[in-house]
C-alpha cells in the first residue's frame, strides 16, 4: 500500500473515531478493508464447519485415528459425551500417571469414564473363547502409534518391566496371536487387526485401592498400535479374588501355576483368617470342576527373620491351606504341601509393598 492510501486510511479512522465526515476515497478504502475482513471469517466459518462435519463422519464411520474433541474443563466420555466428573473424579488427561508410553510412541485417541463396568480379559479356554473378569470404577482408555522399527516384543517387555518395578502382578498374558483377534474390540474395545498381537493385564496397588492394568499390542504392516486400559478401584484386599473359577483353570493351563490371592494370615502365624474363605471356595470349586486336577500348594515369605523360620513358617501355611481345602470335600491324595520360605521372591524385600508380594500361596499344577 502507498504512502498516500495509508494517509488516507489514517483519515478514514479519524473520521469514525471523531465522528466527522469521511472523504470519498478514504470510504472506499475502508469499505474495501471491511469486505475483505467479513470475507476472511466467512471462509474461516465455513473451515470449522467442514472440520465438524468430517470429524463427525469418521467418528460415526468408527474410524480408528477419531477423538471427538472435549470442551476445555470437561471431560470426555468413551461415547463422546461430555461429563461433569461422577463422584468428583476428573480427568487430568495426558497420559496414565501409572504408565508411561513407550520411547517415540505418539497418543492416538483418549478415553476417560469416571465410573463404569469394565470386562478385563484373564483367559483363554480350550475352545479359545477368551475367560473375562468385570469390574467397576474409574477407566482410562489410550490407543498409542508405535514407533516406527519396534517390534511388538520388544515394546510389550518394556512395559512389562516398568510395571513390575512399581510392584505389578501379572495375571495372564500371551502371545502370538492371530485367531484371538476379534474378541479383544468386542469385550473391551481393545482394538487390534494385523499380526504378532501380545497382550497382558495384572494389578497393583494403587492409591487407596487397586489398578488394574491391561495393555495389547500389534503390527500391521508398516504400522503398529498399543492399547493401554487401567482400570482403578477402591476394593481392597480382600475384594481381589475372581469368584470365577474358570480364570483360575486357564493360569495353571497356560502357565503351570498360579498366585492364590486373597489369603490372609496373622502375622509371624500360620492360621487362617476368616477373609480367607473366598480364595479356599475358588480352588475347591475349580477341582471338583475338574477331578484329575492334582496340585502342590506351594507357600512362601518375605526376608524378614532367620531363614529356617521363615521356611518352617512357609510350611505350615501352606499346610494350612491344604488343610482348609481337604475339609471341605476335596480328596487329600490330590494335594502336596511344601514350604520354600523366602529362597523364591518376585519382589524386592526392601520395600513394604515388595515384601507383602513375596509373601504369598501358590498352587502348581502337577498333573
Amino acid at each position: 500500500m502507498s504512502i498516500a492510501r495509508h494517509a488516507m486510511l489514517a483519515v478514514a479512522f479519524a473520521g469514525l473515531v471523531s465522528g466527522s465526515a469521511v472523504p470519498a476515497e478514504a470510504q472506499d478504502i475502508l469499505g474495501g478493508l471491511k469486505r475483505k475482513v467479513q470475507n476472511a471469517v466467512k471462509r474461516e466459518t465455513e473451515r470449522k464447519a467442514d472440520e465438524v462435519v468430517t470429524q463427525a463422519t469418521r467418528c460415526a464411520m468408527g474410524e480408528v485415528n477419531c477423538a471427538p474433541a472435549s470442551s476445555e474443563g470437561s471431560e470426555t466420555t468413551s461415547t463422546g459425551q461430555q461429563s461433569q466428573g461422577q463422584g468428583g473424579s476428573v480427568d487430568p488427561g495426558g497420559d496414565h500417571p501409572l504408565v508411561t508410553p513407550y520411547a517415540g510412541s505418539k497418543q492416538n485417541t483418549r478415553q476417560f469414564e469416571s465410573y463404569t463396568d469394565y470386562r478385563r480379559i484373564v483367559g483363554v479356554d480350550k475352545a479359545r473363547q477368551v475367560i473375562t473378569q468385570t469390574l467397576e470404577g474409574k477407566l482410562t482408555s489410550i490407543v498409542y502409534n508405535n514407533p516406527p522399527g519396534r517390534s511388538t516384543l520388544e515394546i510389550i517387555r518394556n512395559y512389562e518391566q516398568a510395571l513390575k518395578e512399581r510392584g505389578f502382578a501379572i495375571d495372564y498374558q500371551m502371545s502370538g496371536g492371530e485367531t484371538w483377534l476379534d474378541n479383544p474390540a468386542k469385550i473391551n474395545g481393545m482394538v487390534s487387526y494385523g499380526q504378532d498381537v501380545r497382550y497382558f493385564t495384572g494389578k497393583l496397588r494403587y492409591g487407596d485401592g487397586v489398578a488394574y492394568v491391561s495393555i495389547l499390542t500389534y503390527r500391521q504392516r508398516d504400522f503398529g498400535r498399543t492399547s493401554v486400559q487401567v482400570l482403578e478401584t477402591a476394593e481392597m484386599d480382600t475384594g481381589m479374588v475372581s469368584v470365577d473359577p474358570s480364570a483360575m483353570a486357564a493360569e495353571l493351563d497356560q502357565s503351570g501355576q498360579v498366585n492364590l490371592q486373597g489369603v490372609y494370615f496373622d502375622t509371624g502365624r500360620a492360621t487362617l483368617k476368616p477373609e480367607s474363605d473366598a480364595a479356599i471356595g475358588l480352588v475347591v470349586a475349580l477341582m471338583a470342576q475338574r477331578p484329575e486336577l492334582k496340585l502342590q500348594v506351594v507357600g512362601h515369605t518375605d526376608s524378614v527373620g532367620n531363614a529356617s523360620s521363615n521356611q518352617i513358617l512357609s510350611q505350615d501355611r501352606a499346610n494350612a491351606v491344604r488343610n482348609a481345602i481337604t475339609m471341605r470335600g476335596i480328596s487329600a491324595d490330590r494335594l502336596v504341601a511344601y514350604g520354600l520360605g523366602s529362597q523364591q521372591p518376585i519382589a524386592s524385600n526392601d520395600t513394604s509393598e515388595g515384601r507383602a508380594l513375596n509373601r504369598r500361596v501358590m498352587l502348581l499344577r502337577l498333573n
